[in-house]
């Protein structure tokens, strides 16, 4: 689906340091003004690989899973949660130091403030992820008039950045942060790209 419903996915990471320009809106099972849909239990997880982008990790089975078309490389979802992987190739310097991520978090939070005015920060730090450097930011945001509570990780490396943007509703987030979200991102392996 496209629109709206999906924003918090894109939203933290439009920016430079962030995910890019023009890029389409990943699937989403959540439904605007339902009452709160639990996802499916994860018992496992498969294990994906992009080899050409140079990323791989591991999806929950049972859950809803779409590849799609770079930068988006895939979604998962079920109920009202969502999780979406992209990969940004960039140019120059990626942030390696805490003073570079930091800056990094500095700006995907003004980019997210500019679209959101309701955004409100529960997490953000210069941390690593993958064993490269790497920015989490856990907030709260208004899509399409509902609360969703978004944890997106930006990985820097290889010539790129990985980003894996999780949502879900206030209810159901403290529920699989972190046996489904950290997970995917325990899982996420980054290499240099084979193409």
């Amino acid at each position: 689906m496209r629109g709206a419903a999906v924003i918090p996915l894109v939203l933290l990471g439009l920016v430079a340091g962030g995910c890019g320009g023009d890029k389409q809106a990943p699937a989403s099972t959540a439904q605007q003004g339902a009452a709160s849909v639990a996802p499916r239990r994860v018992s496992s997880f498969v294990r994906v690989s992009f080899p050409e982008q140079g990323v791989s990790f591991g999806r929950p089975d049972g859950w809803k899973y779409e590849q799609g078309a770079p930068p988006l490389l895939a979604t998962m979802s079920s109920g009202e949660v969502t999780i979406a992987v992209w990969r940004y190739p960039r140019s120059g310097t990626l942030p390696r130091t805490l003073a570079q991520l930091t800056a990094a978090k500095d700006e995907l939070l003004r980019a997210a403030r500019a679209r959101d005015r309701t955004l409100k920060v529960v997490k953000a730090k210069g941390t690593r992820a993958a064993h490269h450097p790497a920015v989490v930011i856990v907030a709260g945001e208004t899509v399409a008039g509902d609360r969703r509570t978004v944890r997106s990780t930006h990985v820097y490396a290889d010539g790129g950045e990985v980003v894996v943007d999780a949502f879900a509703s206030p209810a159901q987030f403290p529920k699989v942060e972190d046996p489904v979200f950290r997970q995917v991102v325990r899982s996420l392996r980054v290499v240099a790209p084979s193409s």
